[in-house]
């Protein structure tokens, strides 16, 4: 099931991949085969020549796209053969055109442009050499032919080239940043968060209490820690499950957020255990707050089978004789402790 599952997901991302550069590749060759044609008409072209550029402008960009989609490994190393397969035909059709001005520069800078896009500098001088090589060959071919004046007619049939393939471009190239952004986004997110509870996660949250504690010792901002760990979780992973267990944990992170005014930051530090950082309070304000969770948590019906749950809770206020967050994560772990001591469910005050 999980192989199946894995392949699908392979075969959707390679098929979104090859659709995206299906695109371009379809509107670019379409238009750029209007050129060559207007300078092939000029030159009364052999029908051949008509056919093979028919050929690569309509039916190859159909081709690269099943060539990605269909391909077994790594579909980004079939695009780019089929990136470096346009610019050598690119090479041809400059040759074949015998270097007409316009048409000729406008194919070498929009193919040369693109791969620069898609694969950077240095692909895009692999391409341009793959291309130049082919248009020498080329042109040998027909015996070095030059004739590098445009006449208006050519003109106009670059236009449309001209005009909407560098637009489109920058569409596509604006979509990817936006998709690149949100990608980063969500990185720094899965850094920061923990992904069950949506909480922050240990790292993060320590980061947030060492802040705290330094404005604290700075200003003498008061600030409460509070650990908070579920009674016998590891009886209710055994009992019933880790299935059970992750949904206890969830739901619980939904209550504790609930209770948590817009200033304080939660955070999950361990598997069951939670950490609330609490500025601008003093210990009377947040053993009022962690009481209202205590009874919200006893009150609550966790996962389908009914289970219920207790929490065990320690706080320590902010004091001189606190040096380091660790100092004061130990003080609250301590006060933790002794209210598990104590018979659990029930809130203790760290010294």
């Amino acid at each position: 099931m999980h192989s199946d599952a894995v392949r699908t997901l392979a075969e959707q991302n390679r098929s979104r991949y090859g659709l995206r550069m299906y695109r371009m590749r379809a509107l670019g060759l379409g238009l750029g085969a209007l050129c060559v044609g207007a300078v092939l008409y000029e030159h009364a072209a052999p029908p051949t020549l008509w056919a093979l550029l028919i050929a690569n402008g309509f039916l190859w960009p159909h081709l690269a796209y099943l060539r990605v989609k269909l391909h077994r490994g790594d579909p980004l190393s079939a695009e780019f053969q089929n990136l470096t397969f346009d610019a050598a035909m690119g090479g041809f059709w400059i040759a074949a055109m015998h270097f007409d001005a316009l048409p000729s520069v406008l194919l070498a800078v929009m193919l040369t442009m693109d791969k620069v896009i898609v694969g950077g500098g240095r692909f895009g001088l692999r391409t341009l050499a793959a291309m130049v090589l082919t248009c020498v060959a080329a042109s040998a071919a027909w015996g070095f032919a030059f004739d590098p004046y445009t006449s208006y007619p050519v003109v106009l049939a670059c236009l449309p080239f001209l005009a909407v393939y560098p637009m489109a471009i920058g569409f596509a190239t604006h979509s990817l940043s936006r998709k690149a952004r949100q990608q980063k986004d969500m990185l720094e997110r899965m850094a920061r968060f923990d992904a069950a509870t949506g909480l922050m996660n240990r790292q993060q949250w320590l980061h947030e209490a060492t802040g705290e504690l330094k404005r604290y010792q700075r200003v003498g901002r008061t600030a409460v820690l509070v650990l908070i760990d579920i009674d016998r979780f590891k009886d209710i992973n055994d009992g019933y499950g880790h299935t059970v267990g992750d949904e206890v944990v969830e739901e619980f992170a939904r209550l504790l957020k609930a209770c948590l005014r817009d200033v304080d930051t939660g955070g999950r530090y361990g598997g069951d255990e939670f950490g609330v950082v609490m500025p601008d309070a003093r210990w009377e304000e947040a053993i009022v707050a962690a009481e209202r969770l205590r009874r919200q948590v006893a009150a609550c019906t966790f996962s389908a089978r009914g289970l219920r749950c207790t929490v065990s809770i320690g706080l320590a206020e902010c004091h001189a004789g606190i040096a380091s967050v660790s100092d004061w994560i130990n003080s609250a772990d301590g006060a933790l402790y002794r209210a598990k001591a104590q018979g659990r469910d029930c809130i203790v005050v760290g010294c």
